[in-house]
């Protein structure tokens, strides 16, 4: 079973916990109010897309959550401190709308988005993703859902597996290339 913690909004982490169709692989939502329910929890992935504004939250997720993690993956448009990931010592990959983010959009048309990998990234099997554009297409509803497909299509390159998405037009929209 991989674990991915979810730092976001309750409308980030619902539309990925009701759409990522992958049997081993189970989304948290860490909030304030799960923080203490979840200091048990190994996580393979922590995922922050939400700015941390607090320390108390900053240092909690330094020294427990990412310290732990083999993964973290940091929204670089919303949280501007995404040297976290570096603190840790982690595979940090880092995802937004800019053009210093691992991971960014390169093109959205209505039915179609052009998702950029700008570093080799290697999956939990230590093969390489390289460098290049995927295609992804989406239905009209989801094109405002730009960083919850990067999200996606992050989690699908660390598993090095295929994620089938309930709302897509496409049933295996994240099919390795």
């Amino acid at each position: 079973m991989v674990f991915i913690g979810i730092i976001s909004d309750s409308k980030c982490f619902q539309f990925l916990n009701e759409n990522i169709c992958v049997k081993d692989i189970s989304l948290i939502h860490i909030n304030n109010k799960s923080i203490d329910n979840i200091k048990n929890i190994k996580f393979d992935i922590i995922i922050i897309n939400k700015e941390l504004k607090n320390l108390e939250e900053k240092k909690y997720l330094v020294d427990n959550l990412c310290t732990n993690s083999k993964y973290i993956v940091i929204n670089t448009d919303i949280n501007k401190n995404y040297k976290l990931g570096q603190k840790c010592d982690k595979k940090t990959i880092t995802f937004g709308l800019n053009h210093k983010a691992n991971v960014t959009i390169s093109s959205i048309t209505e039915n179609n988005i052009l998702v950029f990998l700008q570093k080799n990234i290697n999956d939990k099997f230590n093969n390489v993703k390289e460098v290049g554009e995927k295609q992804i297409q989406i239905c009209k509803e989801n094109r405002a859902k730009i960083y919850e497909v990067l999200i996606i299509y992050i989690i699908s390159i660390i598993n090095n597996s295929p994620i089938i998405l309930k709302t897509l037009e496409k049933s295996n929209f994240f099919g390795q290339n």
